[in-house]
């Protein structure tokens, strides 16, 4: 099985700081990353490479298109990323190809890239700012956070204050309904599911929706397809780069017809990107996932 990069968490401990002197306003004592390294950059950053997909998206959100000079293979939105010059994956980007474009910064995922590569892009005198957002809030830190090293400090703070005002809104909403017993999958053969401390278990909860694989030992446990038809959940909800339509669900697990989110009709492909991405579309994914789990919002 083949788990797109998007659903790749890996866990990165970093070690090292970069500081440099004379840096822009926005960030003039620095502006610590996720990982603690406070990063200075000499001048507002001209040519910036994006190595995930939500910073991309977090970048032309602050209008930095004109500045970003690469991106991943998998930075697909805006449609424009789509023609920005590439440096490869997320896993193996080329680092001399990227040594080449004499970036002012470089900016990282902890969900996907590698701490190997960051040592590396380091060790050749490029600034580099690590984002590892584990919460909705975390997500309006990371942008507020690209927005002072880049000069769009005021971009960001606009940016997440609309965020922030729409998240709390739908919580609100979806505070009102009762709560309902999730199912969040990742993959459908094997069957892998989003667990406690994840990204992804923060966002049902933020739905009002109790995940019921939320008492895992494991981020993304592996789970029996009778395990899921003993916690009857009430939603089954599925990402759309994995499984493709509904009736895929109910065809891999027949005795499944007897769950409430079978019989109700409660079952809703989402797309990942908007899920799995924790850039500036999460409240759009927080939106999709109140409207998969209340069908009344």
């Amino acid at each position: 099985m083949r788990i797109p990069v998007g659903l790749l968490f890996v866990l990165l401990l970093f070690g090292s700081c970069e500081r440099r002197n004379n840096q822009p306003a926005d960030q003039r004592d620095g502006v610590a990353d996720d990982f603690g390294h406070v990063l200075h950059l000499e001048t507002t950053p001209k040519r910036i490479i994006s190595l995930a997909p939500s910073l991309t998206e977090t970048l032309y959100a602050l209008g930095l298109d004109s500045s970003i000079a690469s991106v991943t293979d998998y930075c697909d939105f805006p449609a424009a990323a789509k023609l920005k010059p590439k440096v490869g994956g997320m896993l193996n980007p080329n680092i001399e190809r990227i040594a080449e474009l004499r970036p002012d910064l470089v900016i990282m995922s902890a969900s996907g890239n590698l701490e190997t590569d960051y040592q590396t892009l380091t060790s050749l005198g490029i600034p580099t700012f690590v984002s590892n957002p584990r919460t909705i809030d975390g997500v309006f830190k990371s942008i507020l956070d690209i927005g002072r090293l880049t000069g769009r400090a005021s971009a960001a703070e606009s940016l997440v204050d609309s965020l922030r005002h729409r998240r709390d809104d739908l919580a609100r909403q979806a505070r009102a309904e009762a709560p309902r017993k999730v199912l969040l999958l990742l993959s459908l053969n094997p069957i892998i599911a989003a667990g406690r401390g994840t990204f992804l278990d923060q966002m049902i909860t933020t739905a009002h929706g109790e995940n019921i694989v939320r008492d895992s030992t494991t981020a993304y446990p592996l789970v029996s397809r009778e395990e899921i038809f003993r916690r009857r959940p009430d939603v089954i909800i599925a990402a759309n780069d994995m499984v493709k339509s509904q009736e895929a669900i109910v065809n891999a697990y027949p005795e499944w017809k007897e769950l409430s989110a079978i019989r109700s009709k409660r079952v809703v492909l989402i797309d990942a990107s908007i899920i799995s991405r924790p850039g500036p579309r999460i409240v759009e994914g927080l939106e999709a996932l109140v409207k998969a789990i209340h069908d009344t919002i």
